[in-house]
């Protein structure tokens, strides 16, 4: 069993992990923001100093929708290469050779051949609205990936596609695009079935994977740990286009107002799906189908709403 330090324990993915770390019999450390201010060097440096871990898993992260993205791109890529810095030299400082740094599937390029290998990392500019989220990823990715180099640690990166599930943030504002929109329709509902907008034509394609399965990939990332490559993609394997999740979402909420599209709104690039052969060879795969995921996550967000 690990000594583990979760940064972001309270974030949707950390509130995941972290009961399954202690369920398995691991120690953890789970500091909020008041307790650990990770863009503080000095104050991660010390943190680290005071408690005993041997492997870190690095969840934290500033966030937004591509609603709010644009408007945030600079402190999204302050924040989150701070972070992921301080903690990357606090760890060099004090000995501590393990990391699981959780990146994202942003960090390719535009123009990367689909699926997404993970060879093509850096061959390319990255996603206009969602830049400034997708090259801090990158930036802490590579520190990583050099300080193995240079030090000899192990410090390893996954890259998981669109995540959700409960403890999401649901916010018509500044949400990711999936829990914003399961929000906005759970609300047409309420209101009579009112119609929903669908940001372009509602061909985009995207892969989305349940928190609790990454979750539980973690958990076995950590009792496999010299198995994991240096940097890996994790995500479900299964394609669904914004038309398709919309009509999922229906499905799931019990809606059936009309959906009407918005070709002038922004949507991101038009497909980012993940090759998965790492994935494979490591032997994990999730457990949890996407209508059953979006189920579990609707009821989450109603027992909220009540």
């Amino acid at each position: 069993m690990a000594n583990v330090l979760v940064t972001g324990g309270s974030g949707m993915l950390g509130r995941h992990l972290v009961p399954l770390l202690e369920k398995t019999g691991h120690i953890v450390y789970s500091p909020n923001r008041e307790e650990l201010d990770l863009t503080d060097s000095k104050a991660t440096s010390n943190y680290i100093e005071t408690i005993n871990i041997d492997t870190v898993i690095h969840c934290a992260a500033y966030v937004s929708g591509i609603a709010s993205s644009t408007t945030t791109k600079h402190h999204s890529f302050d924040s989150n290469v701070m972070m992921g810095l301080n903690l990357i030299r606090a760890c060099l400082e004090h000995g501590i050779n393990n990391m699981i740094n959780v990146g994202s599937a942003t960090v390719y390029p535009n123009d990367a051949p689909q699926p997404l290998r993970e060879d093509s990392l850096g061959d390319g500019a990255f996603e206009g609205p969602i830049e400034g989220y997708a090259l801090s990823k990158y930036v802490v990715y590579r520190a990583c990936a050099m300080a193995n180099e240079q030090h000899g640690v192990s410090f390893k990166t996954i890259h998981p596609c669109n995540l959700f599930g409960p403890y999401d943030n649901f916010s018509l504002e500044t949400g990711h695009m999936l829990p914003a929109i399961l929000h906005r329709m759970h609300q047409a509902k309420e209101n009579g079935n009112k119609p929903i907008v669908i940001w372009g034509d509602g061909s985009a394609k995207r892969e989305f994977l349940y928190g609790p399965d990454l979750a539980d990939f973690l958990i076995t990332a950590i009792s496999r740990f010299s198995e994991l490559p240096e940097v890996m993609n994790v995500g479900s394997g299964v394609e669904v286009s914004v038309n398709e999740m919309h009509q999922y979402m229906a499905k799931v909420i019990g809606y059936d107002g009309e959906l009407q599209h918005d070709l002038t709104r922004p949507v991101g690039r038009k497909r980012r799906y993940l090759e998965l052969s790492k994935q494979k060879e490591f032997g994990w795969s999730p457990k949890t189908q996407f209508e059953e995921a979006l189920t579990f996550t609707h009821d989450y967000l109603r027992g909220i709403l009540e």
